[in-house]
């Protein structure tokens, strides 16, 4: 039987093209800054202002628990520190597994260890119960979502990264701006237990949507795994604390962090004291959420101006802070709590915004990698102990006052503390690093487009 081979060719050729066809618009609809990209890009930013919104509520919820359990502030306050700091400390250990199962199955784990988490809760039995339940595996569930939120980004974007990773940073303030309303209105409904099981329903819907992270044709960033790999095994490397301008940095955001998350957990709470229902005093979480969320990428752009230094920046913010806790006692009426709170979210946003450029800006190249992560742990570390010190301090007085006012004077001390930037010059090693890497990042970005 005689095989008419130039119609097989041809037949053969007309399969290829179509294959071809159909494998460039898949492509197409995956490309980096495509209108998918912009899809994951939304999807990454209502995520985090699910998962940040509900952890950074949890003052809405202390009131309640504090009166459940009666075992004092400090302790519970703990409980919402641990769950806050979570995303932040156990973020090397999710880098590890995201390497390893990439961002979608790091995500739906994330997922279903928040939901279960916030269920056990919902039947906690005691403060200690609640503190492993919520304050641990929460936090560790909502880091899972946290981080891959983040590092998926640059996957799906080259020219327009910074922009749509500023757009994913908007979830704390946003989070505040529409999950605090939220929290407050299930606590009403349904009390605590019942706010708890219907936050777990809420999370459950990160899972489906989180689905849009498929897998893109040549994967961005596949071929630097063994490298990025090789990075984060040395993010422990403990010789970046010979940047004396690191070190500074850190201890004055550590200053900071003990102080900054007072007022916020404990302000239900102390409202109540003065004569101010919760139903009012929650409404402060919404005002601090929208003027954090807008105040972010106005300090984003200012950081972009050459002359403008971020870590200035950041001791500006914080002095204002410290200087409206340390007035924050004077406070009696709704009215006052309301200009406070818009102050908080502008520096809490500002302050958010300039110190990831300022820690950047100390290191250079995988140094950055490595200074970066150590930050993130330590000052995690720290802030999670500040709520759980007002709390202390305001059981050991009797008032909450004393306790803003140490607040006032920590936050206050690091904006000083920035005053040894003037002394301290950069290492010149790292300046002509940083030639060379912007060098080959111009390089590597026109060689893309």
């Amino acid at each position: 039987m005689s095989v008419n081979t130039e119609e097989a060719d041809s037949t053969e050729i007309i399969v290829n093209q179509d294959g071809l066809q159909q494998f460039q618009a898949r492509r197409k609809s995956c490309d980096p800054d495509s209108c998918w990209s912009w899809l994951v890009c939304v999807v990454c930013a209502f995520c985090n202002i699910i998962i940040c919104g509900l952890t950074y509520s949890y003052g809405i919820l202390f009131p309640w628990l504090l009166d459940e359990f009666q075992q004092g502030k400090a302790k519970t306050a703990l409980v919402g520190s641990l769950a806050m700091v979570g995303t932040g400390v156990y973020g090397m250990l999710v880098a590890k597994v995201f390497n390893r199962i990439g961002p979608l199955k790091t995500a739906i784990v994330g997922t279903l260890i928040s939901i279960v988490a916030l269920l056990v809760t919902s039947r906690g039995t005691s403060i200690y119960f609640i503190m492993i339940s919520y304050g641990i595996v929460f936090g560790i569930g909502s880091c899972f979502v946290f981080l891959p939120l983040y590092l998926v980004i640059p996957r799906y974007f080259i020219k327009r990264r910074s922009l749509a990773l500023g757009l994913v940073a908007t979830g704390p303030g946003g989070g505040l701006f529409v999950m605090s309303p939220v929290v407050q209105a299930l606590v009403d409904a349904l009390d605590w237990r019942g706010a708890f099981m219907a936050m777990a329903g809420i999370v459950a819907l990160i899972g489906p949507l989180v689905c849009v992270f498929r897998r893109m044709p040549g994967d961005i960033g596949t071929e630097q795994n063994s490298a990025e790999d090789e990075i984060k095994g040395k993010l422990c490397d403990f010789s970046v604390f010979r940047n004396k301008r690191f070190v500074i940095f850190t201890l004055a955001v550590c200053l900071t962090y003990t102080g900054h998350y007072i007022p916020s957990v404990h302000m239900v709470r102390y409202c109540e004291t003065i004569g101010i229902p919760p139903t009012q005093s929650s409404k402060l979480y919404v005002y601090s959420g929208v003027t954090s969320l807008l105040i972010r990428p106005v300090i984003g752009r200012l950081c972009d101006v050459k002359w403008i230094q971020a870590h200035f920046l950041f001791q500006i913010a914080a002095a204002f802070e410290g200087i409206a806790s340390l007035l924050l006692p004077l406070a009696r009426r709704n009215l006052y709590l309301v200009f406070y709170f818009i102050l908080y979210g502008c520096t809490d946003g500002a302050m958010g915004s300039a110190m990831c450029v300022a820690v950047m800006f100390c290191f250079q190249g995988t140094k950055r990698v490595r200074g970066f992560g150590l930050f993130q742990s330590i000052t995690n570390i720290v802030s999670a102990f500040g709520p759980a010190l007002g709390g202390l301090v305001a059981d050991s007085f009797g008032s909450y006052p004393p306790a803003f006012y140490m607040a006032g004077i920590f936050v206050s001390l690091s904006a000083a503390v920035v005053f040894l930037f003037l002394f301290v010059k950069e290492d010149q090693e790292d300046n002509d690093h940083a030639t060379m890497t912007e060098a080959l990042m111009i390089v590597e970005k026109c060689t893309v487009v």
